[in-house]
């Protein structure tokens, strides 16, 4: 919400731990996935599993907000809205391609290629696909509108409760059980390409979530908060335990759209909204954080690798002790970068 007046301070305290926790996450990746023998591996996957609530994070807040009846939605701001999101991809994708396509190759002494370039470009850099997410989910707004409504509440319950079933629970299940067992991949193949339950499928569960639980107070919180606890458990320490049986790393249990991140997701979301929705005053800090997390995800990268390549270089590899280095370092240095460029008219819209 634009206003200051109409901000809805606990997505915002959401806003910023899931903008935390993308930070966390990569700051960790290269601990939790790189030789499984070692033993920064299982505090990193423990680290990495609390933060995969941040994807899940972000689209339910922007669902909470953008599906909202109260939202003032017109179609030229919603089409404004998405080539803002363009915009900003374009720059930041352009940005990182010239760093590691062009200044890169120059310093190294090699061709720069500008085939390779303008493929960066489009496919972005790695942490840029969120954007496009963003973008598709937009793109599908207005349909989501017609629907998503209190009118049509039962409506939207079967819809999740399909998505609990066939996006969440059944594909990984089988998922993990083809490790062991190649029968499963049959199940796999009939939910896949045969049921073909799409529409019930991906993020959109997410964002349909988030105006759910926003608007309606969930059944059994103590039952949720057990599950979550238990899934956040399961999330780390299952993929240091997959990774160990299969003798390679095995990212099952990090991804989105699997039941015990759901669960991570909503035990957080629901936590945060009961302690601060009816709270009337709001957090500087917070706030702030929350209007540059965009920017903060824009820049974090860069500034994490070269902490994460110093601290390489100077022979520090414990994961204890370099995650949280390489964290606040990345989320301190992008905070500030994002404040500067916030300040700066040309740039300000891509912060």
């Amino acid at each position: 919400m634009d206003k200051k007046d109409k901000r809805i301070y606990y997505l915002d305290v959401l806003r910023v731990i899931a903008c935390l926790s993308v930070i966390l996450i990569h700051a960790s990746a290269e601990y939790a996935i790189k030789n499984i023998e070692s033993s920064n591996f299982l505090p990193a996957n423990i680290i990495d599993g609390l933060a995969r609530i941040a994807v899940p994070l972000f689209v339910m807040i922007s669902g909470a907000l953008l599906l909202d009846e109260k939202y003032d939605f017109n179609i030229k701001k919603h089409i404004n809205h998405i080539l803002k999101l363009i915009a900003f991809y374009l720059f930041w994708s352009t940005s990182y391609s010239i760093i590691y396509k062009v200044i890169k190759p120059l310093i190294r002494h090699k061709p720069i290629r500008i085939v390779k370039i303008i493929g960066s470009i489009l496919s972005g850099h790695f942490h840029l696909w969120f954007i496009y997410l963003i973008i598709g989910l937009y793109l599908i707004l207005p349909l989501l509108r017609l629907w998503v409504n209190d009118k049509n509440k039962k409506y939207v319950e079967y819809y999740l409760i399909l998505a609990l079933i066939f996006t969440f629970l059944i594909p990984q299940l089988t998922n993990i059980a083809c490790y062991y067992y190649h029968f499963f991949e049959r199940i796999n193949d009939i939910l896949n390409n045969k049921l073909i339950l799409s529409y019930v499928g991906g993020y959109t569960s997410y964002f349909i979530l988030g105006w759910y639980i926003n608007n309606y107070e969930l059944k059994h919180k103590k039952l949720i908060y057990i599950l979550g606890i238990i899934s956040f458990l399961i999330t780390g320490i299952g993929t240091y335990f997959l990774s160990i049986k299969n003798g390679e790393y095995v990212e099952t249990m990090y991804n989105n759209l699997t039941i015990n991140v759901l669960f991570q997701t909503i035990t957080i979301f629901i936590f945060i909204k009961d302690k601060y929705k009816n709270k009337k005053e709001s957090n500087k800090i917070i706030n702030s954080i929350s209007k540059y997390s965009l920017g903060i995800y824009a820049t974090h990268v860069i500034i994490l690798k070269l902490t994460s390549s110093f601290l390489t270089r100077n022979n520090m590899n414990n994961a204890l002790i370099n995650i949280p280095i390489i964290f606040l370092v990345s989320f301190i240095l992008a905070y500030i970068t994002s404040f500067i460029l916030s300040k700066i008219p040309l740039l300000k819209k891509v912060v």
